[in-house]
């Protein structure tokens, strides 16, 4: 059994320093907490989560199944379009002053609408699909048969784990360096995270 608690343990450590990777869950997250704050950076990393939570229980459930099934393909496709839809809703379209240390931007987007955008952006990813299946599989094989707590708790670590980490990272983001030097370049830096996600998108139907 204390085998099965550190595979958890150790399985959370790795998510949290995953969540540093490139891809669209980070490049949004980190963009939405430094233009809107911690509380619309935490709402996304919150949508995220939830979509997470749904993916990894699939995961425990079903398997690589999912993964191996005709209309796989369909979602990643629909991916695809949302990603240059955000990346083309973050490209600067004009720029952004500073007065008085405050980032003023166009439009302040309500949480609940974040945490949608969150939502749809992992629930929409198959690589995190396929991250789970890589992270979780192995020792859902080892253990999953012997405790019968072992896939829901996995489900459960993982997903607590992952709104820890955003939730994390957006308060680390308000940082008055870092948010001071993203005041400064927030054209370029904006341009930057829709660039990324537009290549993001490019190479997902590459790898098709």
């Amino acid at each position: 059994m204390m085998e099965a608690l550190v595979s958890l343990v150790v399985m959370s450590g790795v998510l949290l320093v995953s969540q540093l990777s490139p891809g669209p869950d980070v490049f949004f997250v980190f963009r939405t907490a430094l233009a809107q704050g911690f509380r619309a950076g935490a709402a996304v990393g919150s949508g995220i989560s939830v979509g997470f939570l749904i993916q990894a229980a699939l995961v425990a459930w079903l398997g690589g199944w999912l993964m191996a099934q005709p209309w796989s393909c369909c979602v990643l496709y629909v991916a695809v379009l949302w990603l240059l839809y955000l990346a083309w809703r973050i490209f600067p379209r004009h720029r952004v002053k500073v007065e008085q240390g405050a980032l003023e931007t166009t439009e302040q987007e309500p949480l609940p609408v974040l945490f949608g955008k969150g939502f749809l952006c992992n629930i929409l990813n198959p690589k995190c699909t396929l991250f789970i299946c890589g992270l979780g599989l192995g020792p859902l094989e080892q253990f999953g048969g012997t405790f019968a707590w072992y896939a829901p708790v996995l489900v459960l670590v993982f997903t607590g784990a992952c709104l820890l980490g955003w939730v994390m990272w957006s308060a680390l983001l308000q940082w008055s360096p870092v948010r001071g030097f993203y005041l400064r370049h927030t054209t370029e830096i904006d341009a930057l995270f829709a660039l990324l996600l537009a290549v993001f998108a490019i190479l997902l139907v590459v790898q098709v």
